[in-house]
Formats: C-alpha cells, structure tokens, sequence
C-alpha cells in the first residue's frame, strides 16, 4: 500500500493538468486521470504512465471533468455532547382520603365557583391546580364543585423553575410530583391549602379555606414523599339556604428524603 501511494503522489506530480478526472486520496494527495468503468470496492485510474488501482478505502472523493463530484467516504459528523441537566429535587405528594368540594347557595353563589390547590414552600408558590368544572349532580338545587384530581379538568401551573408532572392515580391515590430547582434544596415548610375564588376568572382574589403545614427536607437528585390526607366535612341546607358549616380537614405527613441510587 506505501508503493501505491508513493506511486499515486508521484503519479499526482507529474500529470498534466489538461481536463481530467482528479482522485483525492484521504491522506490529502490529489492524482489526475481518467476513472474507468464503475466504481466498486477498488477505483481504476487511468494515467499517461498505466492503470493505477486504488483501493475504495483510500478514496476521500472523486472530482470528474465535467465538474461533478462523488465521495466515496461519508465526512465525519460533529458530535456535540448532550447538556447536563440542572441538579433537581422532587417533592411527591400523595392525597388520600375523601374529596374536598364546595357548595353554595344557587342566589348567593359566586361568579367563579373554581376551587384551587396550591403548594408553597417557604411562602413561595410552587405549584398550583385549579378544578373550575361543576357537579350539580352531587347536591341538587345547590351550586357545587367537587374537586377532582382529573387531567381534562385541572389547570396546572407552576412556579419559575418547577417541573409539574402529570397527575398519576396509583394504587387508590392521586400522587402529584414538582421537580424543583435549585433554590429550593435543603429543609423548607411546605404548605398545601385549598382556595375558592370570590372574584371573576379575570380577576380572581383567592382566599383559603382550610389549609396543612409540615417541615421538608428537599435532597439533590432525591425525592421527598408527603402525605395528604382529607377528611370529609359538613355542608348542609337550613331553612332552604346553604349552613356555611365548614369541617373539612386536611393533614401533611412529612416522610424523609431519599437519595437516588
């Protein structure tokens, strides 16, 4: 193979440069001549001095007289190295228990009857899910909104840097996740409170209704698991008008931080 390519450099040298096919080898070395036939595992040249055969392998492109060009070697692609992923925390909330809803009175009822679960931690809103879709059927002549843990009818945001997964229903529970940034490392108070709107859906002005409290420890590439569980409360009619009487009660069962493996 060294005599070849002596040969072909040599061969490169002394051609004429009158039209011609021009080989260039991938070692940089550039040879003139006529390709004969089709080429295969081996290109045949044909030059002023004989035939020079050149295996396929050697062959970076050939350059033909009437100004095409074929390449024989597919060109290295730049291979650029996938980003890492900012380091991230996960917070799993697992709800359990009997389902928080509102009722009003159909004449005193207000223009946006949503209900909203938010999650703070240190005070800071990092996820929220918004059920604005009414059940009429689970009170009759009341104005009612059962909260319903259903991806067709949240609303779900998120707060700067937080990843909000899509709700999962496991094993009778609604399991909700946030990826959380940075920021967020580290022993936090994580609170979960449940709103109704008195405003319109323009201009909403949230208040909450009744809310839990719990300390976490968020761990890097780790994930911290909380329980939420929800007991039923007490709504009812007296005297054919709605008895604000609010018992429903939630609570936070903090678990600790696992690392991943």
């Amino acid at each position: 193979m060294r005599k070849v390519l002596v040969l072909a450099a040599a061969l490169g040298l002394l051609a004429p440069s009158s039209r011609a096919d021009e080989v260039l080898l991938v070692n940089g070395d550039r040879i003139s001549g006529r390709v004969i036939g089709k080429v295969t595992r081996r290109v045949r040249l044909q030059t002023p001095y004989g035939t020079l055969v050149i295996p396929r392998s050697q062959v970076d492109r050939i350059r033909h007289d009437d100004g095409t060009e074929e390449r024989l070697q597919t060109p290295p692609t730049s291979t650029v190295p996938a980003p890492i992923p900012p380091p991230r925390a996960t917070l799993r909330i697992e709800v359990g228990g009997a389902t928080f809803w509102r009722a009003w009175d159909p004449g005193a009822a207000p223009e946006d009857p949503s209900l909203r679960l938010q999650v703070r931690l240190d005070g800071r809103v990092v996820g929220s899910f918004t059920d604005d879709t009414l059940d009429p059927e689970d009170l009759p002549k009341a104005v009612v909104n059962s909260f319903v843990f259903s991806p067709e009818r949240l609303t779900v945001g998120a707060g700067e840097g937080v990843v909000v997964a899509p709700v999962e229903v496991a094993e009778g529970e609604i399991r909700l996740r946030l990826e959380l940034p940075a920021a967020f490392f580290g022993a936090r108070e994580l609170r979960l409170t449940y709103q109704v709107n008195d405003g319109a859906p323009a201009e909403p002005v949230w208040w909450d209704v009744v809310a839990a409290e719990c300390p976490v420890t968020l761990v890097v590439g780790g994930e911290t698991a909380v329980r939420l569980v929800q007991e039923r409360g007490v709504m009812e009619f007296a005297r054919h008008r709605m008895r604000n009487v609010e018992t429903f009660r939630v609570t936070l069962q903090p678990a600790t931080a696992t690392k991943s493996p």
